[in-house]
Formats: structure tokens, C-alpha cells, sequence
């Protein structure tokens, strides 16, 4: 069973029949919205990027493109939430694939791996500073779409495994050791994606510092040696 959850429908009440031919247009221009827009906010950063740019660059007018969006951050927000629940599926896929004593180095893999595919969506998901207001807005969607979080489930999930494994002392809350694994992931993808284009003689490989950082972690949560 996965761990990842649905997440809430933005919408209430019947939605208006389409067919499945109008549904499938209008999702495939929404796609090139989205596609241009990662292009866009890689290229020129939030302060560089308005709807009617993301319109142009994918051929459309800027009413075709407020037909679907409110505004810019209503746009950023559908990206980053596509792209959560995408990375969630990821680990998802990485956990129910392993035995539970070895999900959590599966899915700490799985993390980087995505993290380093999908470098522009996990800049704009983590490390794209916002202003106050554009970061108010999207919170409150957030909050409202993911009731709870998908990625943090899953990794919740993994910790408890290796608790019932006996990987993990119990007396840590499985949260707390979530949100240390967490950090230490994005840590390590961060650091990546900032420096990709500086030289790094003096760097240890991806897999080094991982193997490293994961380790040091585990070790430190696991249960005390009997005396």
C-alpha cells in the first residue's frame, strides 16, 4: 500500500461535461503553459516572468492564458504542485519496490535522482526566493490542496518501516526523523544544482557525500547497543 495521498480537489460541486476531446485540448495547452513557464522562470526568475510572457512563448494571447490562471502565482503554485506530487510518486515508487529494513536509503536515492532530472522544477519548488505576498498566496493554496503532505508521508512512512525493522530506535518521533533526512536530501540536491557549472576538484562525487551524510544519520537514530 502506498503511503502517498490524494491530494484535495481545489474545486467543489459537479464540473461541466466536457468531451473528451475538448478535455484532452485544454490539458494540452495548460501543459505548454507549464513548459514555457519552467523555461521562463529558469531564464529570468520570478520578478522576470509574467503571464502574458509564458503566453507569447508558447504562441498563445495573454487572454487565452488568463482563461486558466488568476494570476502569476496561481500559475507558479499548479507547477510546483504538479510537480510535488510527481516527486511523491517517485519515492512512493522507490519505497513499495524495497524490503521495509531498506526503504529509506531507496528513497533517499529516489529524492536526489529526481531532484537532478528535474533540476528547474526543484529550483522552483524549494529555492526560488518570493516575495512576501506571491509566498502568502501560494501557502494558502497549498494548504488547501494538500491537507497533508505527500512527500513528508512518504518519508514518515520509510522511517517507520526501519523502526519496525529495527533500524530506528522508537523512542523518535517518526516526523522528526523525517524532517533530518528531509534536510539532509535537499542539502545535498541544493548544493548540486547551485554549483552544476563551478569546478569542483576538491569535491567528493554525489554518491560519496550521500552514502556519507545517510549513514552519519542512521547511525545516529538507531538504537543504543545493549550494556
Amino acid at each position: 500500500m502506498s503511503a502517498l495521498p490524494q491530494p484535495s480537489s481545489a474545486h467543489s460541486g459537479p464540473s461541466p461535461a466536457r468531451s473528451p476531446g475538448a478535455a484532452a485540448r485544454r490539458e494540452a495547452v495548460r501543459q505548454a503553459f507549464f513548459d514555457a513557464a519552467r523555461a521562463l522562470f529558469a531564464e529570468a526568475g520570478y520578478a522576470g516572468v509574467t503571464l502574458r510572457r509564458v503566453g507569447e512563448r508558447c504562441g498563445y494571447s495573454a487572454a487565452a492564458i488568463y482563461r486558466h490562471f488568476e494570476d502569476k502565482s496561481a500559475l507558479l503554485f499548479e507547477l510546483c504542485a504538479q510537480d510535488w506530487v510527481r516527486l511523491a510518486q517517485a519515492l512512493a515508487t522507490a519505497r513499495e519496490g524495497c524490503q521495509p529494513g531498506r526503504t529509506l536509503p531507496a528513497v533517499f536515492q529516489a529524492y536526489l535522482d529526481w531532484a537532478m532530472a528535474n533540476r528547474h522544477g526543484y529550483h522552483l519548488m524549494l529555492m526560488m526566493g518570493l516575495p512576501a505576498e506571491a509566498e502568502r498566496a501560494i501557502d494558502q493554496r497549498w494548504r488547501q490542496r494538500f491537507p497533508q503532505d505527500p512527500v513528508g508521508a512518504v518519508l514518515e512512512a520509510c522511517v517507520q518501516d526501519l523502526q519496525a525493522a529495527g533500524g530506528i530506535a522508537t523512542h523518535h518521533l517518526p516526523e522528526d526523523v523525517a524532517d533530518a533526512l528531509w534536510t539532509a536530501a535537499h542539502g545535498l540536491a541544493a548544493l548540486e544544482i547551485t554549483f552544476e557549472h563551478l569546478p569542483r576538484e576538491h569535491w567528493q562525487p554525489l554518491a560519496h557525500r550521500q552514502h556519507v551524510l545517510l549513514d552519519a544519520l542512521l547511525r545516529g537514530f538507531a538504537p543504543s547497543p545493549p550494556t
